[in-house]
């Protein structure tokens, strides 16, 4: 009895005294170190040990670490030796450490677990989590063992946790959580939020309990009749089934008015209501007071001199409202169809559109030398019949530029000035500043440097009016190409890709080969869209690419259709495969079928043969025209061998092989047609140079194409045809304005061998889709003067002029008109000029989704007696 009356008294002892462990002196006794895993040395325990004990002393707390076992330690701690024992367990995995601390401690039957996990190197902070953990449990503080989120439905625990400051492991604080809790319900998504703490095995389990607040049933409009509600669904951004926050309600009141005001409707007032919907939702009801249009009756600029008050309006996207401003806003609304952009009403007074064109006024004056030009607030006087606009202006003094210097050490001085536009003496200009930093940029970028950065310092001399301009260039490290990684080509092999590049893995960085490269995968005709993205390397002078492609459709059936005097309704079909199996390879079967036509035909075309500079293309025939006078009969076909020299020019070789009979011959056929009767055979050798700079296959925007092509046919090669023919063609794409112009020049000659052997289906006949669009193929050609059989020429000629603009972007549709003129002759006929047949024409091209479709109708400006008023053709698949 009194060995337990004495146990007791010492239990009720350090029950007392066991809230202050900390402001006297504690004793904290560690009876077993082990460890697992990869080596430790003993040393790092220590000094882990050594630094531990030592901030726990200034805690009043002795650390003594001493090796005993188990039970001999929990006899120390019954009768009160130490306050409390502890083992640990150090897992070691490479550099990574895990330390497990078990306590003992008086009075407690059940131990408690505490882990500290960390780098081996970072001995200090191992230490510091300790401490804490040791402390917070020596003052009987709680640590949180696992943190939860309950009651979300819809919003995901990723969205919440960020806003969650407490953390596992950490010493449980009452504040901190209640400051968890507000930031949880700031974030606008829930109608209540509540904490729930349980006791874990480790410490406390920390719930944080929500109620979402009702989704979107529905979104109403009340009171809007001049915007429709479709556009508002647009604008405000909420979906069916979404939590809003108050933050996404009010700034959907704020798009709302700002559309209005862009609209011209000033003063419009938004709020919101909400009805409830059984179970858990609401209907959001924006309530809309719309306010007023008013017009423009005047707009004024004070203070101009260096710009007309016309000039100034100009950069304006408000005007003053005439009698021509309806017909202005129909312009603007085809504008809108074309090229979706917000554009302010005419004559409507619109603050927004005001307000971001003054910038445009302040650009331009400073693109004139006034670079101290300041643009005033707008002062807006109201009248019963519009408002006055005055702007006011103060220009300033007109500034040239001074001195000109380059800070750099790599190109001759001589050579670097030359490439930039800005020079003593002229009118100084922000617009030309900024062209030739980034005309520096990009030319040490050629040459490696790819994190050339332009640090432009302008001294501005008032004195003298003159702006003294210093380009410092910062080159940094010649930079090489690392990794060349491929994204996006679900068909197309990695190394049809590669092949168009021209960088490499290891070669110095260059800006222009990096554009040239994009522009040759642009214009394989396989992708969408392509895109070549630049990261940082493992090492600074290291750069990656990724070529990220969106891959289009290769593979299309083609379609067209014309009417002949012949043919009556001709349907031309084809498959093409511009991409056969992903190798790059062009396959194509087409046919072409009339009431009087049956034409078959096959190509192949390899562009790199077994991966060389060489490229390898054959096509095989059966054509039957049957025409009012004769049928013809052709079989074939021919092979053809090129060679890149470089991005853009290829040249080739070729031979064609050609059996063609004319049979079925009316009495009363022209001479030359009677004539071929008996030429049968061509057997031709062809060579030809192209050269293709444009920026893409299909619409092009910029570039040149250039493709001349000879031909001669003789009896020494084994057939009956003797002519030499050459075939040039020449196209240019440049931009006009936002629009595309697109010029085609085209030209033939043959010249009759000794025995004049041209069979007529080897002269030249215009007219079609690829020459003058407003006749039919072979409409254009000299005629037999007893017969009138078009008989085709031995020259010709035909240019077309066009110009392109977008439709709608985003489908890739797009509107051409256009004026083409062209004809045939002979050394008979002879040429005049006088004799040119022309039309003019309008007609879509569309990217579709089945493959290029081209539509277009041409005029016959001159036309003569017995010949059609236009024509109609239209083309799905091929180039344009």
């Amino acid at each position: 009895m009194r060995e337990i009356g004495y146990i007791f008294f010492l239990f009720l002892f350090f029950l007392v005294f066991s809230n202050s462990l900390l402001a006297e002196t504690s004793h904290f006794l560690i009876y077993s170190t082990r460890t697992y895993g990869d080596y430790l040395p003993e040393s790092f325990l220590k000094i882990y040990l050594d630094n531990l004990k030592k901030k726990l002393s200034e805690e009043k707390v002795e650390l003594e670490v001493k090796s005993f076992s188990r039970k001999e330690a929990l006899n120390f701690l019954k009768v009160g030796s130490y306050s409390v024992i502890a083992e640990i367990k150090v897992i070691t995995i490479k550099d990574n450490l895990s330390i497990e601390w078990k306590f003992h401690q008086f009075g407690k039957k059940e131990p408690r677990y505490f882990y500290v996990t960390g780098k081996r190197e970072n001995m200090e902070a191992l230490v510091n989590e300790t401490f804490k953990l040791i402390k917070s449990f020596l003052e009987k503080k709680q640590i949180i063992e696992k943190i939860k989120i309950a009651g979300n439905l819809r919003i995901g625990e990723d969205v919440i946790f960020p806003h969650i400051k407490t953390k596992k492991g950490d010493i449980f604080d009452p504040e901190k959580l209640n400051e968890d809790l507000k930031s949880i319900y700031k974030m606008g998504y829930f109608e209540n939020v509540e904490v729930k703490v349980d006791e874990g095995t480790k410490g406390v389990i920390v719930t944080f309990e929500v109620k979402e607040n009702p989704s979107v049933k529905e979104v109403v409009f009340k009171g809007n009749e001049k915007i429709k509600t479709q556009d508002l669904l647009k604008i405000v951004d909420i979906e069916e089934g979404q939590i809003v926050t108050p933050k996404e309600l009010d700034k959907a009141i704020e798009n709302i008015k700002m559309y209005y005001e862009q609209s011209g409707f000033l003063g419009t007032q938004v709020s919101i209501t909400t009805e409830k919907v059984p179970p858990a939702q609401i209907r959001l009801v924006f309530n809309i007071k719309e306010g007023k249009k008013k017009y423009i009756k005047r707009i004024e600029f004070i203070g101009n001199k260096a710009f007309s008050d016309k000039e100034l309006k100009g950069y304006l996207s408000v005007s003053e409202k005439t009698v021509f401003s309806p017909v202005k806003k129909i312009t603007q609304y085809i504008r809108a169809f074309i090229r979706p952009e917000p554009l302010a009403e005419p004559g409507v007074y619109n603050v927004a559109f005001l307000h971001r064109d003054l910038g445009k006024i302040e650009t331009a004056y400073k693109n004139k030398g006034y670079i101290d030009v300041k643009i005033g607030e707008p002062v807006v006087e109201e009248e019963p019949d519009g408002v006055i606009i005055k702007i006011p202006i103060d220009e300033g003094p007109q500034y040239k530029v001074g001195s000109v210097k380059i800070n750099q050490d790599l190109f001759p001085e001589k050579e670097v000035y030359k490439m930039i536009q800005t020079s003593p003496g002229k009118i100084f200009s922000l617009k030309t500043l900024k062209e030739d930093e980034s005309i520096l940029t990009h030319l040490f970028a050629d040459y490696g440097y790819a994190y050339t950065k332009v640090d432009t310092k302008i001294d501005k001399d008032t004195k003298n009016r003159q702006v003294n301009i210093v380009f410092n260039i910062n080159k940094g490290p010649v930079v090489y190409i690392g990794r060349i990684e491929i994204e996006g080509n679900t068909k197309t092999r990695d190394k049809v890709i590669r092949r168009e590049l021209k960088v490499a893995e290891g070669w110095p960085y260059s800006a222009s080969r990096l554009e040239k490269s994009e522009a040759r995968l642009r214009r394989l005709g396989y992708f969408e869209e392509v895109k070549i993205e630049k990261e940082k390397g493992v090492k600074e002078e290291e750069l990656n690419l990724k070529i990220k492609v969106k891959e289009m459709l290769t593979g299309s059936f083609a379609i067209g259709g014309g009417y002949s005097s012949y043919d009556k309704f001709v349907i031309m079909g084809d498959i093409t495969e511009r991409n056969f199996l992903g190798k790059g390879q062009r396959v194509t079967l087409s046919a072409r079928l009339g009431a009087k036509t049956q034409r078959y035909a096959i190509n192949f075309f390899e562009p790199y043969f077994r991966d060389s500079r060489y490229s390898l293309g054959w096509s095989l025939y059966n054509y039957e025209f049957v025409y009012d006078d004769f049928t013809k009969d052709s079989k074939g076909g021919a092979i053809k061998i090129g060679y890149s020299f470089t991005s853009e020019l290829s040249g080739y070789i070729g031979y064609r092989y050609d059996d063609t009979k004319l049979e079925d011959l009316s009495e009363d056929v022209a001479q030359i047609i009677l004539e071929s009767k008996d030429i049968n055979i061509t057997s031709a050798l062809q060579t030809g140079l192209i050269y293709d700079s444009r920026n893409r296959y299909f619409l092009p925007t910029k570039g040149w194409y250039h493709k001349l092509e000879m031909e001669y046919a003789g009896e020494y090669l084994g057939g009956e045809s003797n002519f030499f023919k050459i075939v040039g063609e020449h196209q240019v794409y440049f931009p006009i304005f936002k629009l595309t112009g697109h010029i085609t020049l085209g030209y033939g000659y043959i010249t009759e061998g000794g025995a004049k052997k041209v069979p007529v289906y080897e002269r030249f006949f215009l007219g079609g889709i690829r020459s003058v669009r407003g006749f039919k193929y072979g409409d254009i050609s000299p005629t037999d003067p007893k017969t009138e059989d078009k008989i085709g020429g031995t020259r010709m000629f035909y240019l077309q002029t066009e110009t392109i603009f977008p439709l709608l972007k985003n489908i890739n549709l797009n509107g051409v008109v256009f004026f083409d003129m062209g004809n045939v002759w002979d050394l008979k006929t002879g040429f005049q000029s006088s004799d040119l047949r022309k039309s003019i024409g309008v007609g879509l091209r569309w990217l579709s989704p089945f493959g290029p479709l081209r539509i277009e109708w041409g005029y016959n400006i001159d036309r003569k007696p017995d010949e059609d008023s236009s024509n109609f053709n239209f083309q799905i698949g091929g180039e344009f």
